[in-house]
């Protein structure tokens, strides 16, 4: 196997990890709640702490990477989620479920990051585009696990030992960090926080960040706060679908998301040679998935399997706007604009999760089940967000557009 191979496989494998456990609570929920007496509201809070986490990670976080690579602090960071799993496959009440959850969140906060910086320094720049597709593919596979094999392996063991299993594969990771991947001969520059902090204080402040980051927040933060716990729930007490077929549901929303990843950055860079923006793709993508959350809320006659396709293909859209918000800064400040607009989303899916807990919980519902009527709020509260931030976007665009052919105009170009 060549190295950049093995490498790619390495760092993927930490994004796969960090996906699953991003989702894993989602077939727990119901153990969780009935084992702990969890409400809706704290089985909220508990998923989306990791997104806080992940999201709370993210400004140090280009700091260290690129101070000391990719490897090292994957590896070291990685311990922290460890410790985290089994931290979870100890806990008897809320309070310890959290403190494992947030380790977990800060563990695996670098997993996409560092992934994305490896391959930045291990292949030919004419790959980037096809290897960070891969790495978004293969999260999506995290997401998979987090449906029908999840579900099968809880009909042979608990779900503390599933925590332990996460844990042990973590630590393979972290070995195979150590032992296979070597020291990448790059030069770190010495960056302090506060210059850190004053480039990411220069993006957020800037136009351009803002043109797009709301829609991209509340698209993004919809589909990973849903998928990672309330399409679960969402499938039992609306669909009312048995356990098994809402396990295989979930796992195809991961399998449609790793088509929608690649599929969605071919068609971008084909849509692109013809000059459409990726802007205008990832826009249209992101209207696409609104669409989709549409028709499920209204309870399409369609089947459940291809409404929750379009969900998951379409749900990735707002990943190209990370190649279109970095080719408007600096190369200098790639990383940091990527970091910026991850604190954004995942900050989008804490919101979202913990959002639907609080109205799941602000109607009568039994221990085992919420009212269809809270779970159809929710989703219309979310669809309105995204509506307004899309119609933001939209504007912003335009705006744009009308500027451009106002240059053009004034240079007898057009």
């Amino acid at each position: 196997m060549k190295l950049a191979t093995r490498i790619f496989l390495i760092f993927s494998s930490g994004y796969f990890i960090s996906y699953l456990a991003r989702g894993i609570n989602l077939p727990l929920a119901p153990l969780l709640s009935s084992e702990l007496g969890l409400s809706p509201a704290q089985l909220g809070l508990l998923t989306s702490l990791y997104f806080f986490a992940f999201a709370a990670c993210q400004l140090p976080l280009g700091i260290l990477l690129d101070r000391f690579g990719p490897r090292r602090v994957l590896a070291c960071m990685l311990l922290l989620a460890a410790a985290g799993a089994v931290v979870s496959a100890n806990a008897h009440g809320f309070g310890s479920l959290l403190i494992g959850r947030l380790l977990l969140g800060v563990g695996t906060s670098a997993c996409l990051m560092a992934g994305l910086k490896a391959i930045v320094a291990w292949f030919p720049h004419d790959h980037l585009p096809l290897m960070n597709g891969a790495i978004y593919a293969i999260g999506g596979l995290g997401a998979v696990a987090t449906g029908t094999p999840i579900a099968w392996a809880l009909g042979l063991t608990t779900w503390r030992v599933l925590f332990v299993v996460v844990a042990v594969l973590i630590l393979m990771i972290v070995l195979a960090l150590f032992t296979l991947v070597p020291e990448k001969d790059e030069q770190h520059p010495k960056s302090s926080l506060a210059a850190q902090l004053r480039d990411i204080g220069g993006i957020f402040g800037s136009a351009v960040f803002w043109r797009t980051a709301p829609f991209v927040m509340a698209s993004q933060g919809v589909f990973l706060g849903v998928q990672g716990l309330w399409a679960g729930p969402y499938l039992r007490d609306v669909s009312q679908l048995p356990a098994a077929a809402a396990a295989n549901i979930v796992a195809l929303v991961g399998l449609a998301m790793v088509v929608g990843a690649v599929g969605s950055g071919w068609l971008a860079r084909r849509l692109q040679q013809r000059g459409i923006s990726l802007h205008a793709t990832a826009g249209a993508g992101m209207f696409l998935f609104m669409l989709a959350q549409l028709l499920i809320v209204l309870g399409a006659p369609l089947p459940d399997w291809l409404l929750w396709s379009m969900y998951g293909v379409f749900g990735t859209s707002g990943v190209l706007t990370y190649a279109a918000l970095v080719r408007e800064f600096p190369a200098h400040l790639a990383g940091r604009v990527s970091t910026g607009l991850t604190l954004a989303i995942f900050a989008g899916a804490f919101v979202v999760q913990y959002g639907f807990g609080l109205l799941l919980n602000a109607w009568p519902h039994d221990a085992g089940s919420y009212a269809v009527v809270a779970h159809r709020a929710s989703w219309a509260i979310a669809l309105l967000v995204q509506l307004v931030a899309g119609i933001w976007y939209c504007g912003l665009q335009l705006n744009g557009v009308r500027v451009f052919l106002r240059q053009l105009y004034r240079r007898k170009l057009l």
